[in-house]
């Protein structure tokens, strides 16, 4: 829903509403293909193989005796431009590490995240 904005004119005063979407930000329902890596590697897992390391980086390096490595955040990283959104929902993407896939969901342009609703394998 939109914030409410009131406008006046020559014949008086008219009711409007400002969408989600701005010049600046935008949150709407889209569909990208990319890889699912993580926010450490990032652009790395843009090709098969290597779940193993996007699933330790997910973990964070306690589980391999490094605790100093930090849990990672899930990531998209797109096919056409290799921009990396930040998945808000890592639990939508677990079973898919460096796996080639279509995300559906809400982009968020601002903060460079995705609500991921629905998860496809891309076409090889």
């Amino acid at each position: 829903m939109g914030s409410v904005f009131w406008i006046a004119d020559w014949n008086g005063v008219a009711f409007g509403v400002i969408p989600q979407c701005s010049v600046y930000i935008c949150v709407r329902d889209a569909s990208r293909t990319g890889w699912i890596s993580d926010e450490s590697c990032g652009a790395q897992h843009t090709k098969p193989g290597r779940a193993d390391c996007v699933q330790k980086c997910w973990r964070g390096g306690a589980s391999v005796g490094h605790p100093e490595w930090k849990p990672q955040r899930a990531v998209l990283v797109t096919d056409d431009d290799q921009a990396i959104w930040i998945v808000e929902n890592p639990e939508a993407v677990r079973n898919f590490p460096a796996e080639h896939v279509v995300l559906e969901g809400k982009f968020d342009s601002a903060k460079k995240t995705i609500h991921v609703e629905k998860i496809t394998p891309a076409a090889p």
